[in-house]
């Protein structure tokens, strides 16, 4: 298993100084986010030559491993969707496997079949594209979205029927909203690409280190490894300074690798 670092958290540094400074504290490889921590698009990411440098970058620094994710809720607007979709093209020209996707927020106002519709919808669309490049989706669910569990999330692969659709497990996700967190891995074994490390405390949404919280992570690495899981696992991680927390959480997570 590949522990990856999430560049995202260190901006506004420019990627190549958060590469070099997240390698630096021992991971294997580079999570590339298109968003700031804000969630707000890096113009730099969709910037003609990114995906050139980027590779170079990927060369100089030892990256083993590395993603691209869109974090972005690419129903709500004309504008959120084009990135996610440009951001799929940027991925394949890196020559990156597969972008992370989370989809849309549940709103109050608004019918729930409504807001599935529309996710369903705007998936499908993504997936097309993704199935041109060929190129993997990696979806993953969160509290208060429109899909919030693994359940809800594999019936919408269902509906969607695109072979380019897969899983990002958040270990800490899947401890909160499944009830049987254990049996929810087992339901998305051939489907998990990629994961997001973290813990937790039970019933809070708030991602800890590792070495926190009430998840027996190491029981979450093992179930992953078991369905046959043992590719890029981002370390993923909001409220801390990332860089003074990296090393001691990638020594957390080769310790129990």
């Amino acid at each position: 298993m590949y522990i990856l670092g999430r560049v995202q958290m260190l901006a506004p540094l420019p990627y190549e100084e958060g590469v070099k400074r997240l390698m630096e504290k021992g991971f294997d490889g580079i999570e590339f986010g298109i968003s700031d921590r804000e969630f707000k698009p890096r113009p730099a990411f969709f910037a003609p030559g990114f995906a050139e440098e980027m590779k170079q970058v990927i060369r100089r620094y030892g990256v083993k491993a590395y993603s691209v994710s869109a974090h972005m809720d690419y129903t709500e607007s004309e504008e959120a969707f084009k990135a996610v979709h440009d951001a799929i093209r940027v991925a394949k020209e890196m020559d990156a496997p597969l972008v992370i996707i989370n989809g849309a927020k549940f709103r109050e106002e608004e019918p729930y079949d409504v807001q599935w519709a529309r996710q369903i919808e705007k998936t499908k669309e993504l997936c097309s594209y993704a199935e041109e490049l060929g190129i993997d989706l990696a979806m993953e669910f969160e509290p208060g979205f429109v899909l919030d569990n693994t359940e809800r999330m594999l019936r919408a692969f269902q509906e969607i029927g695109s072979p380019a659709l897969k899983v990002n497990a958040d270990v800490g996700h899947i401890f909160l909203q499944d009830p049987d967190p254990m049996a929810a891995i087992e339901s998305c074994k051939g489907l998990i690409v990629h994961a997001h490390l973290e813990n937790m405390k039970t019933g809070v949404h708030n991602h800890l280190v590792p070495y926190e919280g009430d998840m027996d992570l190491p029981g979450y690495v093992a179930k992953l490894r078991e369905v046959g899981f043992d590719g890029m696992a981002a370390f993923d991680a909001y409220q801390y300074d990332y860089e003074a927390v990296a090393e001691d959480s990638v020594k957390y997570f080769k310790g129990i690798l």
